[in-house]
């Protein structure tokens, strides 16, 4: 149940599919699938689903360690879990929502064994005058027990997530927008590619015209047409350009990118935008912080908790940014010497974050055992 009576006698529907057809936008239809033709869209959202999905995920249960569960090792038919992991993270980036159907369950309480992901465009979510949830997927209702739903952007009073792409429509369409108007004025503009003058008294006919105006096209091998104006004194051929920057299309473009950014909380030189400051980054793990405290540590967050939930009581998920976290050669070595000198690391356990084989004791400790006079 809703935990909040609905006001109105009527249900209230709630289409995530309809939040995220947002419409049109200088005459550009803006929806998840036209955003991601949009390069930095695309960048953004490739950037944090790879990031997040490719991190190390380990399981505990009461602090302890333990190995991958059914679900994870093998969370849909046919699917890996870093596909997985993926495919919910593009969900949630582009239509706030993320759903899964339980489709198998396994041990004594019966908890998920198998999550198939669906297309939230698919989902509907309706809330009736007393404040019930029903979930319904391709019109038929779904038991609340067997969907799994994971929201990224809440609001109060709504059981959905909000679209990123429906709010930031006009950013989207804009850059869709300009990235047409780039595409027409670099192939088929309407600014002539130049003008032929023809003087005045020269006998031509329209053939005549038309025949000059398809050599001229051939020649200059563009797709624009020549406009042919008679009556001047002379033949004469005048090219005709605009510079890019005089028509704003590179500015557009630039600021394009940092705005998405900025949409996505991603530092725009992480995508081939121009950072915003004189903000540098000492060293390359200080980079890789920023972007793991700011961009990711939100989605990790919500994934962990997410994912946990489907878990038997007791045991946990947690994300390993180690990977994103590590320095040059030089600043690890340094930072393990620290660590041995003080005592709160073990040799074995650099060689484990190094992916470096455990010592070899076995062979060790016989050697030892002659050195002491033992036969």
């Amino acid at each position: 149940m809703w935990p909040f009576r609905k006001v109105e006698t009527r249900s209230d529907f709630i289409v995530p599919s309809e939040l995220n057809q947002t419409g049109d936008f200088a005459h550009v239809q803006v929806t998840p699938e036209s955003a991601l033709r949009l390069s930095s869209v695309w960048a953004c959202v490739r950037l944090l689903s790879d990031a997040v999905s490719t991190l190390p995920l380990d399981v505990f249960r009461n602090d302890e360690e333990i190995g991958l569960p059914a679900l994870l090792a093998s969370p849909a038919a046919g699917w890996s879990l870093v596909e997985w992991v993926y495919a919910i993270m593009q969900s949630l980036l582009l239509r706030g929502n993320a759903y899964g159907l339980i489709t198998a369950r396994s041990g004594p309480r019966l908890t998920p064994a198998q999550v198939e992901l669906v297309n939230p465009d698919n989902m509907t979510v309706m809330v009736d005058p007393d404040g019930r949830v029903a979930y319904r997927y391709k019109g038929r209702e779904i038991n609340r027990e067997d969907l799994w739903h994971v929201r990224a952007f809440v609001t109060a009073g709504s059981p959905v997530g909000l679209s990123p792409i429906a709010y930031a429509q006009e950013t989207i369409g804009l850059g869709l927008s300009t990235q047409r108007f780039g595409r027409q004025f670099f192939t088929e503009g309407a600014s002539p590619s130049g003008i032929l003058s023809i003087p005045t008294g020269t006998a031509m006919s329209q053939e005549r015209v038309q025949a000059i105006k398809e050599m001229l096209r051939v020649a200059t091998r563009g797709k624009r047409d020549p406009l042919i104006v008679t009556g001047t004194a002379d033949t004469k051929w005048q090219s005709i350009s605009i510079a890019p920057n005089e028509s704003q299309f590179v500015e557009s473009r630039r600021l394009g990118v940092a705005e998405i950014a900025r949409t996505f909380g991603v530092p725009p030189e992480m995508i081939g935008g121009e950072a915003g400051g004189s903000l540098t980054y000492a060293t390359v793990e200080g980079r890789a912080l920023d972007f793991v405290k700011f961009s990711l540590t939100p989605w990790i967050v919500r994934l962990e908790k997410a994912i946990s939930d489907l878990l038997p009581r007791g045991q946990t998920v947690k994300f390993n940014v180690n990977a994103l976290l590590r320095g040059t050669t030089k600043e690890r070595y340094d930072a393990h010497k620290v660590a041995l000198d003080a005592g709160f690391m073990t040799v074995a356990e650099v060689r484990q974050l190094e992916d470096l084989p455990p010592l070899p004791e076995a062979i060790g400790a016989p050697l030892r055992a002659v050195e002491g006079g033992v036969s």
